[in-house]
């Protein structure tokens, strides 16, 4: 079962679950209700039967006088007043009662003779089945009880009460669910529909089709996954227009020094190429036999990093002079350029703990990066600066500078900015990669700050070494 259908079940349960107990306890409650209601009224109008029922009997009793006709009238308009059965018991006998043949229970004619007001539910007359609701009051002279006035009602009203009570409890509680289903089924398949999308996305994203997004309508933990996804699928989007970008480009920085290679050396071994020529040649085929090499040594360097835990061997060494040296090793290509390269340090000499090798791998990749976006005539300065135990090391170029969408994928393998494409003709867009990975392998950073056509400054700590370690090592 899907997850739509297992939430729409769980929840349309617990709503009927819910309102039919709810029905219950509602029923239950009505039931009470309107019985105590009706108890209340029946003993009230009880006790005022018995309060009317006194002066006659104060005359019967006391002075003699046995005329009932007032008392029979008087119950009469009782009955029609509270459309009631009203009797009158006078020494445990009914004297007046409108159900000729009505015997109520002895134990409660000697409660209520006793003083007590008492209730009793039942058909107490053989010729009438229907179920009453009497209650009985006694009736007191001088504190002394010389009787008791009777209220019977039809409890078909009180039970037609309740049962119209349940029916409209019983149809508020449908419509409740009813359009608590709706409710559900809604909210349902608003919350499931980002993950249908998700799921069909991919799959489709795992046929290799990277452009598939999911529309965003909530700011919820569902719309926070669905904007990951889309943050996610953009990525891989990105990454294999990279990845597709980078084999085009390597089938063309391998294809052509081959070719070349290939050209020349057949022109040298058939004698196109005078003997006095051929040692040009064979300087462009060895600068192209470099190339090649450097091209898979930084394949090597990405597929270790990918595989394998990077491994450090860290010494201590100064920073400045492995500047200098760096900076010796592109002196015939800044010379070509007619780029001046500056160097300024923090102190004579900045002591600092990391592998060498990697730091002047580092060092070797910005420097060849600034030198290839730096135009002719132009400027490199590569700093030191200190503060606390950390050194910076930075190298600025006036070059024409990276957009803001580059600088998000400056770092990324394989990556070439359109507009350097051509400027890059030797780079297979490892090195800064490379770069960042031996950084953070140090446990330091590495950042970018560029701005167009003002140049680009790269920028990357190490730890500083203090004197113990400087005298243990």
């Amino acid at each position: 079962m899907r997850i739509f259908g297992k939430q729409l079940l769980l929840y349309l349960s617990i709503l009927v679950v819910s309102l039919a107990f709810l029905g219950l306890v509602l029923s239950h409650a009505i039931s009470g209700y309107l019985t105590d209601q009706r108890i209340s009224a029946l003993t009230d109008s009880a006790g005022r039967v018995a309060r009317s029922f006194e002066s006659v009997l104060v005359n019967a009793i006391v002075f003699g006088d046995a005329n009932m006709d007032p008392l029979t009238l008087q119950i009469e308009n009782l009955n029609e007043l509270l459309d009631a059965n009203v009797g009158l018991i006078v020494n445990y006998a009914i004297v007046l009662w409108e159900l000729d043949g009505t015997r109520v229970p002895t134990s409660f004619l000697e409660a209520v003779m006793g003083g007590e007001t008492a209730i009793i539910s039942g058909s107490f007359n053989p010729d009438n089945p229907e179920s009453m609701l009497t209650a009985g009051h006694p009736i007191l002279i001088d504190d002394r009880v010389i009787g008791a006035a009777l209220v019977s009602v039809s409890m078909a009203e009180l039970e037609a009460a309740i049962t119209g009570m349940h029916r409209i409890t019983l149809l508020s509680l449908a419509i409740a669910v009813l359009f608590g289903s709706a409710l559900i089924y809604m909210s349902s398949r608003a919350i499931t529909r980002p993950l249908r999308q998700m799921n069909e996305a991919a799959g489709v994203i795992a046929g290799g089709v990277f452009e598939k997004r999911i529309p965003i309508q909530s700011k919820d933990e569902v719309g926070q996954l669905a904007t990951q996804f889309n943050t996610m699928a953009e990525s891989l989007h990105i990454q294999e227009k990279i990845r597709r970008s980078f084999i085009a480009n390597l089938s063309h920085d391998i294809r052509s020094p081959l070719t070349s290679m290939l050209g020349f050396m057949k022109a040298i071994q058939d004698g196109t190429v005078p003997p006095d020529q051929q040692p040009y040649y064979i300087n462009i085929v060895l600068d192209e036999t470099e190339r090649l090499i450097k091209l898979s040594n930084d394949l090597l360097d990405i597929h270790q990093l990918q595989d394998t835990e990077l491994e450090l061997t860290k010494t201590i060494f100064d920073i400045n002079e492995l500047i200098r040296k760096t900076i010796m090793g592109f002196e015939q290509r800044a010379t070509e350029k007619k780029i001046t390269v500056t160097s300024h340090f923090a102190h004579e000499a900045d002591m600092v703990i990391a592998d060498e090798g990697k730091i002047q791998r580092c060092l070797h990749n910005l420097i060849d990066n600034a030198i290839k976006f730096t135009p002719e005539v132009g400027e490199i300065t590569v700093e030191t600066t200190v503060t606390g135990k950390k050194a910076t090391v930075s190298v600025t170029d006036n070059g024409r500078g990276m957009s803001l969408e580059e600088q998000k994928h400056v770092f990324d393998r394989f990556f070439k900015g359109d507009s350097s494409r051509n400027e890059d003709k030797r780079g297979s867009g490892l090195g800064l990669s490379i770069a960042q990975e031996f950084i953070r392998a140090h446990g330091e950073t590495i950042t970018l700050e560029s701005s167009l056509k003002k140049g680009s400054t790269f920028q990357f700590t190490l730890a500083v070494a203090d004197y113990s370690e400087t005298s243990a090592m």
